[in-house]
């Protein structure tokens, strides 16, 4: 009996068998491409609100390391990049330290000027490790293609998610769209400033959204998935 390359990888078997290889691996690799924040935020200061230095400045942030994206914001006046690194997160409930994971980072940095001051809006969204490999065993990403930059094109679609309010919330969980069919299910929640950024919003903290696992349309509850279609077609029986 013989089985096609296609077929070998979409077969469930492989995918567990490689989620926690691959998941390892994409950190590895994002860890040791990681952005040098603290660079990048002081490259970002020299913006000029006009569109031929916007552009300049986005030409040069984009060939830093670490850099996933780099968009000029609409009128050129303005521009938005996103950032990966590898860090340890402590998880604190009320102050009490709930556990330590290892997460993917995605920060999204908007530069422009809020009014007569350059302003920065941070965000972020982090993936740990059990996420990822979900990603890998639950979802149908191509397995000859290296999982990192498909990741970044997650982290991407729930940034979009967020700007365009298509969180969808039940029972205090809270999901984003996926960029492959399914969906990311966290929460959102807020990471510290790093003082080497040189930043102050005066709180001291920015909003992170924390994925968690990975759910492909068979892991869905009914209604998360009504929900995810938003097809108005679509009733309970």
């Amino acid at each position: 009996m013989q089985m096609n390359h296609a077929a070998f990888a979409r077969s469930p078997a492989l995918r567990v068998s490689l989620k926690r290889g691959l998941a390892r691996q994409a950190i590895a690799i994002a860890d040791r491409d990681a952005a040098d924040m603290p660079g990048l935020i002081r490259m970002a200061a020299g913006l000029r609100p006009n569109a031929k230095a916007v552009e300049r400045l986005a030409l040069r942030l984009k060939g830093r390391p670490g850099v996933v994206r780099v968009a000029m914001a609409p009128g050129g006046k303005a521009l938005s990049f996103i950032t990966r690194a590898v860090r340890a997160v402590e998880a604190r409930v009320e102050g009490a330290t709930v556990f330590h994971e290892t997460g993917l980072i995605y920060l999204r940095a908007r530069v422009g000027m809020m009014g007569p001051i350059l302003g920065v809006q941070l965000s972020a969204v982090s993936f740990c490790t059990h996420a990822l490999e979900r990603l890998v065993e639950r979802s149908e990403i191509d397995l000859q293609t290296a999982l990192l930059p498909q990741v970044d094109a997650e982290a991407q679609a729930i940034f979009r998610g967020w700007d365009h309010a298509a969180r969808i919330e039940e029972a205090g969980d809270e999901y984003y769209p996926a960029a492959t069919p399914g969906l990311w299910a966290g929460g959102h929640d807020e990471m510290a400033l790093d003082p080497d950024w040189g930043l102050s919003n005066g709180r001291g903290r920015l909003p992170v959204f924390s994925a968690r696992t990975f759910l492909s349309e068979a892991e869905m509850r009914p209604t998360i998935w009504l929900r995810w279609k938003d097809d108005p077609a679509c009733r309970m029986a």
